[in-house]
């Protein structure tokens, strides 16, 4: 383990056992340039460990935000989702309307999504709508939308009749897909129910470009 990845340990050890700090204090502590402690802090937020705000960073507990299960379903393929979600952010350019359909690798996806000035994002998860949110200051114009439904215990997703009529007038540029499984021998996806998939149907049908974000363990060959 190399000296940055020490650090950044000690800096996520810190701001646990204290629920924050200032990137001051942590450069005087570390003995590094206040520099350094963003570009970790920055490493520490990607990999959903902490919060930055203003001066400094706070501690991030997931436990608080979300389900039992959509907790445990975050903590798999951790890296897979960022790489998946690194490599699809590349595709969302300027003035972009997109849509972030619901799952752990779209939520992964949020956090990869910079260097854009002006963005329209249309939603169908309650999880994805407060991660925009909370990234809403680093942008100078993020227009955050959220249709309307039944809200899905498991996954914090919306579903019914009013969220499959609210994506039938959406016009998107491209529309981000996390289902819940991959049938290679029907060559089609797969979903919680039937609820979801018209919802999942609906998003597809409203955009001019789908692109699917999963990990190979959401494949099933037979």
């Amino acid at each position: 383990m190399g000296i940055p990845e020490k650090r950044r340990l000690e800096i996520r050890k810190l701001i646990t056992d204290n629920r924050s700090s200032s990137v001051r204090n942590l450069a005087n502590i570390f003995k590094v340039s206040e520099l350094t402690i963003r570009r970790d802090l920055n490493k520490l937020e990607q990999e959903g460990h902490l919060e930055k705000v203003y001066g400094g960073a706070i501690l991030r507990d997931i436990s608080i935000d979300y389900s039992p299960v959509y907790l445990e379903d975050i903590k798999l393929f951790k890296k897979e989702k960022d790489k998946i979600s690194m490599e699809a952010a590349k595709r969302i350019k300027n003035n972009d309307a997109i849509i972030i359909e619901s799952g752990t690798t779209c939520l992964r996806l949020v956090n990869h999504i910079s260097k854009i000035n002006s963005l329209s994002v249309f939603c169908a998860s309650v999880p994805i709508v407060y991660e925009l949110w909370k990234k809403s200051n680093k942008f100078k114009d993020l227009e955050i939308n959220i249709c309307g439904g039944l809200i899905h215990k498991k996954s914090n997703t919306l579903i019914g009749n009013q969220a499959v009529n609210y994506f039938k007038n959406i016009n998107a540029n491209i529309a981000f897909i996390s289902p819940v499984a991959i049938s290679i021998e029907k060559m089609n996806t797969l979903t919680n129910s039937q609820m979801d998939a018209d919802v999942t149907k609906s998003i597809m049908k409203s955009s001019k470009r789908n692109i699917l974000l999963s990990d190979s363990s959401k494949f099933l060959k037979n």
